[in-house]
């Protein structure tokens, strides 16, 4: 349906190759002083000095700060952090990345949902950050596997749309909780302005049914808002967009229109049987409503036509059975291709116990799917 971002396993730029390296299980070491810790432990808004070495190279004099709303953990358990570079050193960079994510899977004991759901992401034309594992030794205790995660920065936007500096919404966020509401990146310090997503709102909520799909066509992408829906639900992916409105982004590409971003899938919900149609699914069971573009959209029998067709596509030529289960097993190889103990050692044995679960999925989902779609 569209060409946008990079597809095929583990393409990518060269900037970040040695970190997102899928088969290497990564070695990151950080240290922070022992007067940040409180400050590191208790403000997620302040990114404090620390010393990052991944795979031996190493940079001093790098940001950090904890990460995470649902997987937040204090620093005596599993926390998850952002690292900037380039935060106190100005040009300041590792493998060629200004920023990297380490994500502590607490709610995804296999490490697998988002290294597996980004490859059909890719598959599907669209962009999506690369994942790599490691384990992470924290002012010298073992914390454990991680998720390395490449961040959606400048960079990233940059490499996959031509130009990096338009405006970044970031979820949990939906259109009837107002555009001023939205997280906005670097809002203050580059004084940006909020009218595009101001406008996008007003047609979103505002616009009748029969005029929707018109209006729409000047704010959004909807080509690639339907591939990123449709990938969501082949995928299972409930704690992003369509579903919770949870983990995504909005990008407003400078002289174009809005494209949704993914981020952060790092919570499986390995349910063959999920109805893709169904919006009203809430493994979480909890008030958050799906998102209300899909919703919308749901009612212009065009749109959801166009939508089913997606879906069908994405099953087809994206979820690929042979290839998800591949990465499955390479990642499986990764973890046991150097000697782990402690806290390693035991996520390591997790997460080959759930391999087999993510298989059992990827094949029962592509099954099932196939029968409802007729395919």
């Amino acid at each position: 349906m569209n060409d946008a971002g990079t597809s095929g396993t583990d393409a990518g730029p060269t900037r970040g190759a040695r970190l997102f390296d899928p088969d290497v299980l990564h070695e990151v070491i950080i240290t922070v002083a022992q007067a940040d810790l409180m400050t590191l432990d208790t403000n997620q808004d302040v990114r404090v000095p620390c010393t990052i070495s991944v795979d031996g190279e190493t940079v001093a004099d790098a940001g950090i700060r904890k990460k995470g709303q649902t997987s937040l953990r204090p620093l005596s358990g599993k926390p998850g952090f952002t690292i900037k570079m380039n935060e106190f050193v100005p040009g300041q960079k590792l493998d060629g990345m200004k920023r990297l994510t380490l994500d502590n899977a607490v709610e995804d004991p296999s490490l697998l949902t988002g290294h597996i759901s980004y490859e059909v992401y890719r598959r599907a034309g669209l962009p999506a950050p690369r994942t790599a594992h490691a384990t992470l030794r924290f002012n010298g205790e073992d914390k454990g596997l991680y998720v390395l995660e490449e961040p959606t920065n400048g960079d990233y936007l940059e490499e996959h749309f031509g130009d990096g500096t338009g405006n970044l919404y970031e979820g949990p966020w939906d259109f009837q909780k107002g555009a001023n509401t939205a997280d906005l990146k670097d809002e203050v310090s580059e004084m940006r302005s909020r009218a595009d997503l101001v406008a996008f709102t007003d047609v979103v909520m505002n616009t009748p049914t029969a005029q929707l799909e018109t209006a729409l066509a000047a704010h959004v992408d909807l080509d690639q808002f339907l591939t990123n829906w449709a990938v969501e639900q082949v995928a299972v992916l409930w704690d992003n967009y369509s579903v919770v409105a949870w983990n995504y982004y909005w990008y407003h590409v400078p002289n174009g229109r809005f494209v949704i971003l993914t981020h952060g899938v790092n919570w499986p919900y390995w349910h063959a049987d999920y109805d893709p149609f169904d919006l009203n699914q809430n493994p979480w069971n909890t008030s958050d409503p799906p998102g209300r573009l899909c919703v919308r959209l749901q009612q212009i029998p065009s749109v959801d036509a166009r939508y089913r067709e997606e879906l069908k596509r994405v099953t087809r030529d994206a979820f690929d059975v042979a290839v998800l289960t591949a990465r499955i097993n390479r990642a499986q190889t990764m973890f046991q291709s150097r000697p782990l103990t402690g806290a390693s050692a035991s996520g390591r044995d997790d997460a080959l116990m759930r391999a087999g679960e993510a298989r059992d999925f990827v094949r029962d989902r592509r099954a099932w799917l196939g029968t409802l779609l007729g395919l």
